[in-house]
């Protein structure tokens, strides 16, 4: 239970982290800091999901670790960094972009789908809390598609692209800020592990989740 609550409460101060540096980030846009703090989100989000799908034990693994869940949080994890060096590479007079725009929306999409259902199902997270990470997608999803509908107008793209703009940030801060601040709730509201003097090793176990 030790274990949980450490590993919960790192991830969630990276996840608070990277909501904080991107808020920043929106704030310095056009200034030296605004790629610093873009790379700093990246890391910050990068290593808190990742403590979370590996945790110290497979007790602390919002995926139980378990295989599907897990490498879907790995590959989640993975991705904004590995598309950050990937556009090392990309030619500037080349305006076609190396990976396919309808990849980098599709792919981290789908994986996120995945793991949220498998937190869920996992059943390591109480279940009060289980959920919130699907809510969260779901907040990401609607504000991005709320975000395109907006500027797909051309006549009112420039009256709307602040909104647009503030939706994109609501939905960042749902999965980062968001979930930070419920990981820290979980481990705030988690009840010690009573003593199993009385109880046989399933109750025992089923006290530790």
């Amino acid at each position: 239970m030790r274990g949980r609550r450490l590993t919960w409460t790192i991830g969630g101060v990276g996840l608070i982290g990277a909501g904080v540096a991107g808020m920043l980030q929106g704030a310095t846009l056009g200034t030296p800091l605004t790629d610093t703090l873009a790379l700093l989100v990246d890391i910050l989000w990068a290593a808190s999901v990742l403590v979370f799908a590996i945790g110290s034990s497979s007790h602390d693994s919002v995926t139980a670790r378990r295989p599907l869940g897990t490498i879907a949080l790995i590959l989640l994890a993975l991705w904004s960094p590995s598309m950050r060096v990937i556009g090392l590479f990309q030619d500037p007079t080349n305006p076609t972009p190396i990976v396919p725009w309808e990849v980098t929306i599709l792919v981290p999409l789908a994986l996120s789908l995945v793991a949220v259902v498998q937190i869920a199902r996992a059943g390591v997270v109480p279940r009060r809390w289980r959920w919130m990470p699907t809510i969260a997608l779901g907040v990401q999803v609607a504000s991005v598609a709320l975000g395109q509908l907006l500027m797909m107008d051309q006549a009112t793209a420039m009256q709307t692209v602040g909104l647009a703009s503030a939706l994109g940030m609501i939905g960042f801060l749902a999965g980062t800020l968001g979930l930070g601040i419920v990981a820290l709730l979980a481990v705030a509201s988690g009840r010690p592990a009573s003593v199993p003097v009385f109880s046989s090793p399933s109750d025992a176990e089923n006290g530790n989740d």
